[in-house]
């Protein structure tokens, strides 16, 4: 219990380090599930509090009670108190992990492997406690489990009344960027709007699809004032310079936004298919990023093998992805490393929002 518990305790103060000083994680690289669960509204708690700063104090107790009751020259009475606070935080502890847990698979839709695994551990060592706990005690024992069931119920409940249906990142550039022109790429709106925003995503991202997905019903709700210029970037040190060093959680990505420029450039409407295609989900499985060869097949499906394998080499491709690539490293500021990204009039957003209303909403702020 006592190595589950340190374990845990250094899981907890590297996420509240990172959440504080927006120090790099191996593996939670800008788009990646691990980054949109860590950089997601409901790792705070009023806005301002890491949940993991929680995390950090919880297990910091949890582990002195182990400490504690270990000694021998520890009162019985204090004993008996320490038995007692160690059901109520180990019922504290497995509340919050399956609050957490259903979080990320049904809000958030992604999963951060270092939050899983504290959460897990956590629910483990939650069970020995209490087992350990409920054979040297007997009375009041369900009590305290209840209570810190009742005290991960509020922190959940406190979440959700106070953390905002919508957020982003903002920021300012104040060089003057040439972005991709229009007439040359994937417009989603009408291509004559009075706001033309353009759009960085991966193929890969989740969250991008989940934006993706919400573009028409945002450009309908605003009256066609706006349309979004479609920019895939690859998130893949193969051939983005401005990833950080470390594990490719994108490996793929550069391949795959050749074969979607190759398609964009050869039949644009076997492009849209294969956009639809692409996005598109499983009922029972979900969304999972097809993989670099089922792309190319789908692309060669159709328009042909020879057209998309010629289309794929064209030297207009090279010169797009170091464009884009360009502007993704100018725009990456003060932190904002994430995608998907708005860029419009020199401000750059990285939006989070559940719904389309709210979405437009962010999109409303970003044009006035």
């Amino acid at each position: 219990m006592v190595t589950l518990a340190t374990i845990v305790l250094v899981l907890s103060i590297f996420l509240c380090i990172h959440s504080i000083s927006g120090f790099g994680l191996i593996g939670c690289s800008p788009g990646s599930s691990c980054n949109q669960v860590l950089g997601s509204r409901w790792s705070f708690l009023l806005g301002s509090i890491p949940v993991s700063a929680l995390a950090t104090g919880i297990y910091l107790m949890l582990l002195s009670c182990l400490l504690l009751l270990d000694r021998p020259e520890t009162e019985p009475e204090t004993k008996r108190l320490l038995y007692h606070l160690t059901l109520f935080l180990s019922g504290a502890i497995a509340g919050s992990a399956i609050w957490f847990i259903y979080l990320q698979h049904n809000i958030i839709h992604a999963f951060c492997p270092y939050c899983m695994t504290a959460h897990i551990l956590g629910i483990i060592l939650a069970i020995l406690c209490i087992a350990f706990c409920a054979r040297r005690i007997s009375e009041r024992r369900v009590l305290y489990i209840i209570l810190g069931l009742i005290t991960a119920m509020s922190i959940a409940f406190v979440q959700m009344l106070t953390t905002p249906r919508s957020l982003s990142e903002r920021g300012f550039i104040e060089e003057q960027l040439i972005l991709p022109d229009p007439a040359e790429m994937p417009v989603t709106g009408n291509p004559d709007a009075e706001h033309m925003i353009t759009l960085l995503f991966d193929w890969q991202c989740s969250h991008c699809r989940k934006l993706h997905l919400m573009l028409p019903e945002v450009t309908d709700l605003m009256n066609d004032s706006v349309a979004f210029v479609c920019c895939p970037i690859a998130l893949s040190q193969e051939c983005n310079p401005y990833i950080p060093p470390g594990p490719d959680s994108f490996q793929g990505s550069c391949n795959l936004l050749r074969i979607g420029m190759a398609l964009w450039n050869t039949d644009r409407e076997a492009f849209r298919q294969y956009e639809e295609w692409y996005f598109s989900a499983d009922p029972k499985k979900g969304w999972y990023p097809p993989s670099e060869e089922e792309a190319l097949l789908k692309a060669a499906a159709l328009v042909g093998d020879s057209r998309i394998e010629s289309a794929i080499k064209e030297e207009t491709i090279d010169n797009y992805i170091s464009q884009i690539t360009e502007i993704f490293g100018r725009t990456s500021i003060r932190g904002l490393g994430a995608i998907p990204r708005l860029i419009y009039n020199g401000q750059v957003m990285i939006p989070e929002a559940d719904n389309t209303a709210d979405l437009a909403i962010l999109i409303r702020s970003l044009t006035q």
